[in-house]
């Protein structure tokens, strides 16, 4: 039962949903949507502060945050600063993605 909430809130469901979410705040022009974003990144933000990587961790760090800053940016109806606060969650989600596939 734990493993599958630990893969559930940290796993590629949280990855992926979290971008979605997201992703659908920013079109239906709602910020609460990209505070839920924020809040299911927090499982995937908390495994990449263990990584190695210094670059990998500060991502982690920043991730609940830059979603945070897309809702404060969509409230202020920047979209495109949405936007590019999203990216780097997208950068990191990819190059996990291409390590585990090449495992």
């Amino acid at each position: 039962m734990m493993a599958a909430l630990a893969m559930t809130l940290i796993g590629w469901p949280a990855i992926v949903g979290s971008l979605a979410v997201s992703t659908l705040g920013i079109v239906r022009r709602d910020s609460k949507w990209l505070q839920w974003g924020a809040v299911l990144s927090i499982g995937f933000a908390w495994y990449l502060t263990g990584w190695v990587s210094p670059v990998i961790k500060t991502a982690g760090y920043l991730l609940p945050l830059l979603h945070l800053g897309g809702a404060v940016a969509v409230r202020r109806e920047q979209y495109w600063i949405a936007w590019t606060m999203l990216l780097p969650h997208a950068a990191v989600a990819s190059f996990l993605a291409v390590v585990v596939l090449t495992q």
